[in-house]
């Protein structure tokens, strides 16, 4: 296993799409996973430390966790299939490893917000990291409200639409 930190958020020019890059904690491999802009948000705002009165869903779900005694253990981007990234969710509850799928981009918001680490295989890191578009720009500081505005603007008919 392989962790992953998160090393930006970018914007993919081709098609205005927020894009999370992953990369390598001993490396300089990277994986670029194309996210909606709710997550690219969440992510955005939980770097930044931005805090609202009221619980956003990712928030929610963290205290459900808490409150119930459950833990992140970890979270597993495991696979890449026809252009989709897949990822596994490993809970913790009384001694017993709980194992969900999730998407990998509420897997990132989430495992910020636990301090969980992000881990992935040599393999898809390997080859993922051969896809990174010249065309995704990386935000060099994460100013909150810049990113709100970039993701309001963009049209949500063009998730999705992306070539290697």
């Amino acid at each position: 296993m392989i962790e992953l930190t998160i090393s930006g958020l970018g914007i993919d020019g081709s098609n205005n799409s927020p894009v999370v890059l992953l990369k390598e904690k001993e490396g300089e491999r990277v994986i670029p996973i194309w996210i909606g802009p709710s997550e690219a948000s969440a992510i955005a705002m939980e770097i930044a430390g931005v805090k609202f009165k009221r619980p956003l869903t990712h928030d929610l779900f963290k205290q459900c966790l808490i409150e119930l005694g459950v833990s992140l253990q970890r979270v597993f981007i495991n696979e890449l299939k026809d252009n989709t990234y897949f990822a596994r969710v490993f809970l913790e509850s009384g001694g017993k490893v709980i194992e969900l799928d999730a998407r990998p981009s509420d897997s990132i918001a989430l495992a910020l917000r636990m301090k969980a680490p992000i881990l992935t295989t040599d393999e898809l890191l390997e080859s993922a990291s051969k896809i990174m578009p010249k065309t995704v720009t990386q935000a060099e500081d994460y100013d909150p409200e810049a990113l709100r505005e970039s993701l309001r603007k963009m049209n949500p008919e063009d998730f999705g639409k992306f070539s290697f």
